[in-house]
C-alpha cells in the first residue's frame, strides 16, 4: 500500500470520512482518473487524466477519445487533448488540440499582466479573476457561475444544483459521492467522493445516454 493510501485510510478509520469542503483533493504524482466511456451501455471511448506534481508545479494532461464507428464507416470521431499547468495552485497554463468532424483546433492560454491571454476558435483575448478549465476534475468547478471551455476559449455560463449524496460503483465496490447537476450548453451530471476526486459523470446526448465508468480511485 502506498503511504498515501496508508494515511487515507488510517484517517477514514479515527474520524470517518471527510467532506471534500473540509478535506479538498490535492492530486499527487502519479495519479491517474482513467473512465471507460458508454454509450446506452455500449463502449465508446475513453476519458484519462493523469496527474504530474514536483513540488508546486502541477501538470494535469487530459485525454479524450471518443469514436462511433460500423466496419469501415466512422460515424463520430471526436479527440480533445488537453494540458493544464500550475504554481502553487495557481492556473498559469493551458494547451489544447480538438479533432471534431475531422477537423483540428487548437487553443492556448498563457499569463499577462492582469490576467490570462487566451487564443481559442471561440474567444480571444483577455480573462481576469478566477478561470477554472473545463476539466471537471476539479470539484470547485461546481462552485461557480462559469467555466472555461478548454475547446472553445469561452467563458461558459452554468447553473449548478447540488443533489445530495448517493451511491456509485467504482471498480466493483460502492461508495457515497456527492452528485451535481450542471445545466450548461449540455446538461450533465457529476459526482464527487468524500474527497474530492470526480468519480462519475452522465449527460444525454443527441437522444443517446452517456455516462463515464472510473475504473479505480487514485492514491
Amino acid at each position: 500500500m502506498r503511504f498515501t493510501s496508508l494515511i487515507v485510510a488510517t484517517a477514514s478509520l479515527l474520524f470517518g470520512a471527510l467532506p471534500a469542503s473540509a478535506q479538498p483533493w490535492q492530486p499527487a504524482n502519479g495519479d491517474t482518473l482513467a473512465f471507460d466511456v458508454l454509450r446506452d451501455g455500449g463502449e465508446f471511448g475513453t476519458h484519462i487524466v493523469k496527474f504530474t506534481r514536483d513540488g508546486d508545479l502541477l501538470t494535469v494532461k487530459t485525454d479524450v477519445a471518443l469514436k462511433v464507428a460500423f466496419g469501415p464507416l466512422t460515424f463520430f470521431d471526436y479527440v480533445h487533448d488537453v494540458t493544464e499547468r500550475y504554481n502553487a495552485g495557481k492556473l498559469v497554463w493551458v494547451g489544447s488540440r480538438t479533432k471534431n468532424d475531422g477537423k483540428w483546433k487548437t487553443l492556448s492560454v498563457q499569463p499577462e499582466e492582469g490576467g490570462l491571454a487566451v487564443k481559442g476558435p471561440r474567444f480571444k483575448g483577455l480573462l481576469k479573476g478566477l478561470v477554472i478549465p473545463s476539466t471537471h476534475w476539479n470539484r470547485d468547478e461546481m462552485k461557480q457561475p462559469t467555466m472555461f471551455s478548454t475547446e472553445t476559449g469561452e467563458m461558459l455560463p452554468i447553473k449548478v444544483k447540488d443533489r445530495g449524496k448517493e451511491s456509485v460503483k467504482v471498480a466493483g465496490q460502492m461508495i457515497e459521492a456527492q452528485r451535481f447537476d450542471v445545466d450548461s450548453e449540455i446538461d450533465a451530471s457529476f459526482w464527487y467522493d468524500a474527497f474530492g476526486r470526480w468519480v462519475k459523470c452522465a449527460f444525454e446526448a443527441q437522444g443517446s445516454r452517456i455516462e463515464y465508468v472510473l475504473r479505480a480511485l487514485p492514491g
